[in-house]
C-alpha cells in the first residue's frame, strides 16, 4: 500500500466574498510528482500556502505525512516550500543563506546546514553566491 504524503479533503479558503479554494480534495502518495497548472487566480499559490500553514484554511482538512494541521509542528520540519520567488540573499553563499535562516529558527548546530547542502547535492557549491545559481539550484 502507498504511503500518503499529502491529503486534502474539501479544503476551502475564502477571503471576504472571494472563494480562492473551493472544496479541494487530493491525495499525493510517496514517490508521486504533481504540478499545479491553472490560470492566474486559480488558487495554486493559495493551496500551497494553506498546505504549508502560511495561510489559514476556512474549512476542510489537510494531512501531511498522516498528521493533521492541528498536530503539524514536527511535520513542518520535513517539508520545504518556496512560493513564487526564492527568498535568499543574492550576495550570500548557499551556506551563509542557510546559516541566516538557521539562526532565525533557533538552530545552533552548523552540521545541520552541511547535512542539508549534502541532501540537495550542493556541497561543492556551498561557497558560491546565490545570485550565480541556476534556477534549479535555487
Amino acid at each position: 500500500m502507498n504511503d500518503i504524503i499529502l491529503k486534502t479533503t474539501n479544503l476551502t479558503k475564502q477571503y471576504k466574498d472571494f472563494i480562492a479554494l473551493d472544496n479541494v480534495s487530493l491525495t499525493i502518495n510517496k514517490g508521486d510528482i504533481y504540478g499545479l497548472i491553472g490560470r492566474n487566480g486559480a488558487g495554486k499559490t493559495t493551496l500551497m500556502k494553506v498546505i504549508t500553514t502560511l495561510s489559514d484554511k476556512t474549512s476542510g482538512e489537510v494531512e501531511l505525512f498522516g498528521n493533521s494541521h492541528e498536530d503539524i509542528t514536527q511535520t513542518k520540519r520535513r517539508i520545504g516550500c518556496l512560493i513564487e520567488n526564492p527568498a535568499f540573499f543574492p550576495n550570500l553563499s548557499a551556506y551563509d543563506n542557510l546559516k541566516y535562516y538557521a539562526i532565525q529558527k533557533g538552530i545552533v548546530d552548523d552540521m545541520q546546514i552541511n547535512e542539508v547542502l549534502e541532501l540537495v547535492e550542493l556541497t561543492d557549491t556551498k561557497r558560491r553566491k546565490f545570485k550565480n545559481f541556476s534556477l534549479g539550484m535555487k
